[in-house]
């Protein structure tokens, strides 16, 4: 099970945790989501989640963190867009 934090992801059988950050409805066509980016290159979402993005091409010196999106009716959706909706009151945005 993942358990979704302020400022970090924790899967709760193997107690792995990665820091991250949250994003709502950035995208362009206005679909309704939360992107969840890991902060550091070494913290690999893909230990927690399907469906990780990362763009890295290390044959040109360009290196991404990685970023996982999931949309209204997604399995973590709800839990991952009430973390998202406190931090940012919790920062008052």
């Amino acid at each position: 099970m993942i358990k979704f934090n302020l400022y970090y992801v924790t899967d709760t059988k193997t107690k792995a945790k990665a820091k991250v950050n949250y994003s709502l409805d950035s995208r362009i066509d206005g679909r309704k989501c939360v992107t969840v980016r890991a902060k550091e290159y070494g913290d690999e979402l893909s230990r927690f989640f399907d469906g990780v993005e990362n763009d890295t091409d290390s044959m040109t010196d360009y290196f991404v963190k990685d970023s996982v999106k999931f949309f209204e009716g997604d399995t973590h959706y709800a839990e991952a867009r009430a973390t998202a909706e406190r931090l940012k009151a919790k920062r008052g945005y």
